[in-house]
């Protein structure tokens, strides 16, 4: 039985994405739906990019920081069964609202400049009024970062606002950290529509009993098989 089997590195087959392209061409090509066959592009033109990335080593499938060059804060663009494309998700061209927002600050529409003015004290106040207002949406995390460097300015923690920013700092130009508008606040979480209340989810859970079937998997793997590995080795 190998006992270092948890430490070996993970590998992943790469066959695995091959044929997506293929099938997401044919759809591209033959789906009577015109927005299916769009959307049907723009993901084969992903898988395209997963395929490039893998072949020249700029991907590490299963690992933490998937994408060269990109921490593990980033939230990596990602296609069918969890395969990185090389793309953050708060990448890509500047969007309508980071446009607008530039706009109506007064600099130039980049995203630097945007960060950079975030920083000031109209900036902070701007992004003050969006915490107090809930006027705001959160599409990927990156987009709270500069509403979180703000939150922790305005109680006090400089120290972790400073280090905030000097780890967004060189990414300042390639993603959105500016939050999204919105016409109203988030809805109350305490109005959630649910299907149960919490204590019928717990009475349902403590009436459950082991699965027969299950039990014996459980003690075919637990006990039966290592002691087969262990006799032959």
């Amino acid at each position: 039985m190998n006992d270092n089997a948890e430490q070996q590195p993970l590998v992943v087959a790469s066959s695995s994405p091959q044929a997506q392209p293929a099938r997401a061409f044919t759809t591209a090509l033959t789906h009577e739906d015109a927005g299916t066959r769009r959307r049907a592009d723009v993901r084969g033109q992903r898988w395209r990019q997963v395929l490039a990335g893998m072949a020249a080593g700029r991907l590490t499938i299963g690992s933490r920081t998937p994408v060269g060059g990109l921490p593990s804060w980033v939230t990596p663009e990602v296609v069918r069964g969890g395969f990185a494309t090389g793309t953050a998700n708060a990448g890509g061209p500047l969007q309508a609202y980071e446009t607008e927002a530039a706009r109506s600050l007064g600099v130039p529409p980049e995203r630097r400049a945007l960060f950079v003015h975030c920083l000031t004290e109209p900036g902070l106040a701007w992004l003050w009024d969006r915490l107090d207002s809930g006027h705001y949406e959160i599409g990927v995390p990156e987009e709270a970062a500069l509403l979180t460097v703000a939150w922790l300015v305005r109680h006090g923690e400089t120290d972790a606002a400073l280090d905030l920013v000097a780890e967004l700092e060189p990414f300042a130009d390639r993603l959105r950290f500016l939050p999204r508008p919105a016409a109203g606040p988030a809805p109350d979480t305490t109005a959630a529509v649910h299907r149960r209340t919490v204590s019928d989810a717990v009475g349902a859970l403590k009436r459950r009993r082991p699965h027969p079937a299950v039990e014996a998997q459980r003690e075919a793997l637990a006990v039966w098989q290592p002691f087969g590995d262990e006799l032959l080795v």
